[in-house]
């Protein structure tokens, strides 16, 4: 009796620690960095790579149950997360078709580590440094095109644009700073062996901003929204894109740079000691558990470190956009960190904040109406539960992909996004 009466306190105190279920939303709050950070290791974690054909199917038939009302009695909010970060681990968030394993965020950092260890292995030749680039850069090319927004796709040219981009920049850079250091002569070999180590993490991060330039160098020109305080959309600025451009590049160059540098000075460290001294056959085994644990934790801390969504006061913008709102300072969308930004409707789902949501629902009241398409066609309402409110006002433009279904209230936010039929 004793041992019953624990385990269901303890089942009811993990219960209490679980927040509400959310379909297509992140588990974990993404105003804190701690939020971003446990969001993250959701993401990346491996352990969904050997998420089995049976249990994929029951995590999927899990969530419809949900999105119809239909969940068997007993079901947990627990049960509902670990479903949805299986689906989203595993199945495309538009085609839901399965990712190609190495290609899956969860599988960026076990599939990518053997490159990084690559990239890091001393006394590099030409031959070996190009391949090792060109391989890191084909990696990261079919990751971004495996968890691409399918809804919205860019041309197939964009990409081969931005890969082959890319891969120039990073072998160039690379081999050239390699000549650079073979040739200063004042440096010691063991100099030039310590400096060689370090290569890499330039030639990638200008790797990653040439990218990114190639890519969304089109957004400079027409601009982007920019959004109040009230989610509504203010007017398109390119000064804000500008801004956009630049902290997603700041973001790109610092994301490699605790896998790239800490290794190598860690290991400069290692190589002194007797035991790597006198067993010399352990220094590729222990480079390549340094890298891999760098990876493991260096990889979630940087990308949490930056918010999706920037603010930028109305000031700095067009004098247009400043006259086209009361609001002191507008937010917009930086874009992709470089990865999935994974919810039940693709990239941009989530991107949302329950409270402009909530504050669109202050208008007429809804009964039995089909569905309804107010301001954007792209954008409807399913009114299927007679406490909802339908907005008055305009709705600010959304992404093709994204439907707010109003539904009967399992948690505390009546409403969910979700793809087109």
């Amino acid at each position: 009796m004793a041992e019953t009466a624990a385990a269901a306190a303890t089942a009811e105190a993990a219960s209490a620690d679980t927040p509400p279920f959310q379909l297509g939303k992140p588990r974990f709050q993404q105003t804190s960095f701690y939020g971003r950070f446990r969001h993250f290791l959701d993401i990346i974690d491996p352990r969904t790579l050997f998420v089995t054909e049976s249990r994929l199917k029951e995590a999927v038939q899990l969530l419809e149950d949900y999105k119809h009302g239909t969940l068997p009695p007993g079901v947990t909010n627990e049960q509902l997360w670990s479903a949805q970060k299986i689906k989203q681990a595993i199945l495309h968030p538009d085609t839901n078709e399965k990712i190609f394993m190495p290609f899956r965020m969860s599988g960026y950092i076990p599939f990518g580590t053997p490159i990084v260890v690559g990239l890091l292995l001393p006394n590099q030749t030409l031959a070996s440094t190009i391949f090792w680039q060109w391989l890191n850069q084909s990696h990261n090319a079919c990751v971004n095109y495996a968890n691409r927004n399918a809804t919205k796709p860019l041309p197939a040219s964009k990409f081969i644009q931005g890969y082959l981009g890319a891969v120039i920049s990073a072998v160039s850079i690379a081999v050239g700073l390699n000549a650079l250091v073979q040739r200063a002569n004042k440096f010691t070999p063991a100099t030039r062996l310590l400096i060689q180590r370090f290569v890499p993490f330039p030639a990638v991060a200008s790797a990653n901003i040439c990218n990114v330039v190639l890519m969304r160098h089109n957004e400079l020109e027409e601009g982007i929204d920019v959004l109040d305080g009230d989610g509504n959309v203010v007017g398109s600025s390119r000064i804000a894109a500008r801004h956009a451009l630049m902290e997603t590049a700041l973001t790109r160059v610092v994301l490699p740079m605790p896998i790239l540098v800490l290794p190598p000075i860690i290991m400069s460290m290692l190589e002194k000691t007797f035991l790597l001294q006198s067993r010399p056959r352990l220094l590729l085994p222990v480079q390549s558990f340094v890298c891999l644990a760098a990876f493991g934790l260096a990889l979630p801390l940087a990308i949490s470190l930056f918010p999706q969504m920037s603010e930028i006061e109305t000031s700095q913008l067009e004098p247009e956009i400043a006259l086209a709102t009361a609001s002191r300072t507008v937010v917009y969308n930086k874009g992709l960190r470089g990865g999935t930004l994974a919810g039940e409707t693709g990239q941009l789902a989530g991107f949302i904040p329950s409270n402009t949501i909530g504050s669109w629902f202050n208008g007429m009241r809804a009964s039995s109406h089909p569905p309804l398409c107010l301001h954007h066609p792209s954008l409807c309402l399913y009114p299927i539960h007679p406490s909802v409110f339908i907005p008055s006002s305009p709705l600010p433009e959304c992404h093709p992909s994204i439907h707010l279904q109003i539904t009967p209230s399992f948690s505390n936010h009546p409403f969910r996004a979700t793809t087109p039929q």
